[in-house]
């Protein structure tokens, strides 16, 4: 690593505030996170590659406003792209389970390397995990991507970096370094997953959610609608449940590692919410949105006076889909769901507010006629001088509404949700409800 970039790392790192990094193994869900785990940091400020072969600089002083980070970069990988300090997230997979879906994406996705070799060659399971132009795809695969870094283990590079992507970042590969084995790739993933901000696990993923909102301080996501996958029940053979143990060894013990400490982390953070029941009919999510408020009172900030509300703005709230961009504004929006009732948080000093909520597609018309509004679980009546699918809607939101730690919880409910497929004849399977652009607070006008 070249001296300047030390230097630089040492400085930025003792001043700058922490960024977020997702590390993601490929196969474990990551695509489905990635959407929710962007809705809490600003658009502007989340790294926008998630592929070495994207980054053709590498420029760390170029990315100190980035705080978030996410993509297949391997554990340690991640460490040139900023001098910012780092904490990391994950997501791990029963490596059996990552094997098999690894199989079924390359058969599936023509753009794979070897995509052409498995069809050809008619390529059974068990012959994936063996064959040497396939099994690098299914061997070990969390233990290698956790423990790549350029500096202690760039042999592992085959992970991730294509022979364009090996020339462009060979200046920063440190080929002097002894290459490691799987064993000692084990022991770094262990200590990664010791490290991590947060871990979950893909076979618990609703239960890992509940604990990445328990560690960030965030309101629940409530259900969600996986992306990206390509559910089959599959029984393995006692030939491939051989082969994958062979191969497998150290993943395997990564997993049960990282089962035992999930559900460590698991009991604990129950033991710790449960200082927030009052009602034993309380579910979990409602313990995580008690603590999430408790902190965000104490620490968070109140917005005064009139403000605009966009969607490359972080959301806190549930039952919204990813950012989307609309032409020619050149902004965001978002779609409501998967489930009917959604919801979008804002922390403000207790007035009374005119509020304007942008609508700029549906379903159907009639969802817009029905949407139900409500404020702090209180529904208020709303008015609208527009007709088809683009309405600004009016309502007001006494101040009496309004918490007095200083919530206003805005609710959205559609009675009719559909996935996007059917709505618009397109490949997307998401169930959606109402698209908004934009939510304008004003002080009400004293009667």
């Amino acid at each position: 690593m070249k001296a300047w970039f030390k230097r630089l790392f040492r400085t930025k790192q003792n001043q700058a505030e922490p960024a977020v990094y997702f590390a993601h193994i490929p196969k474990t869900a990551g695509t489905s996170f990635i959407v929710l785990l962007d809705r809490f940091f600003n658009a502007e400020h989340i790294f926008p590659h998630q592929l070495w072969r994207e980054n053709k600089e590498i420029d760390p002083s170029a990315n100190q406003s980035y705080k978030l980070y996410r993509g297949h970069f391997g554990g340690g990988g991640v460490q040139v792209l900023t001098a910012r300090p780092i904490e990391n997230l994950t997501i791990l997979r029963h490596p059996a389970s990552l094997a098999h879906s690894t199989y079924q994406f390359v058969k599936r996705e023509q753009n794979t390397k070897v995509h052409q070799l498995v069809q050809d060659a008619d390529m059974s399971f068990a012959d994936f995990l063996t064959h040497p132009s396939t099994a690098p795809l299914v061997q070990n695969r969390m233990i290698r991507n956790i423990s790549f870094d350029f500096k202690e283990d760039p042999s592992a590079q085959e992970v991730f970096l294509s022979a364009e992507t090996i020339e462009y970042l060979q200046s920063i590969i440190n080929q002097q370094g002894p290459s490691i084995g799987d064993d000692e790739r084990l022991e770094r993933a262990k200590y990664f997953i010791n490290k991590c901000r947060w871990f979950g696990l893909l076979e618990r993923f609703d239960e890992s959610l509940q604990l990445l909102c328990f560690v960030m301080n965030w309101p629940p996501v409530g259900s969600t609608q996986k992306l990206n996958t390509f559910k089959k029940n599959y029984q393995l053979t006692e030939l491939e449940k051989a082969s994958l143990e062979q191969v497998n060894q150290q993943d395997l013990a990564l997993y049960e590692y990282a089962c035992v400490q999930f559900d460590e982390k698991i009991n604990a953070m129950k033991i710790k919410l449960e200082a927030f029941r009052s009602d034993s009919q309380q579910s979990l999510d409602d313990l995580l949105d008690f603590n999430y408020q408790s902190y965000q009172a104490r620490h968070g900030q109140k917005t005064t006076g009139d403000f605009h509300y966009g969607f490359s703005q972080p959301l806190f709230g549930s039952q919204w889909h990813r950012r989307e961009i609309m032409q020619p504004e050149n902004e965001f929006f978002r779609w409501t769901g998967p489930g009917h009732q959604a919801f979008l948080d804002f922390w403000v000093t207790p007035e009374d507010y005119q509020l304007s909520i942008r609508i700029i597609n549906t379903t159907d018309e009639t969802v817009l006629d029905n949407i139900k509004i409500t404020i702090n679980d209180k529904t208020v009546p709303w008015q609208t001088q527009d007709q088809g699918v683009v309405r600004v809607l009016e309502l007001v939101c006494p101040k009496e509404l309004i918490q007095d730690n200083g919530l206003l919880r805005l609710g959205i409910e559609c009675e009719q949700m559909i996935s996007h497929s059917e709505a618009f004849d397109s490949d997307d399977e998401r169930l959606v409800g109402i698209a908004v652009h934009w939510i304008k607070f004003k002080h009400a006008k004293a009667a």
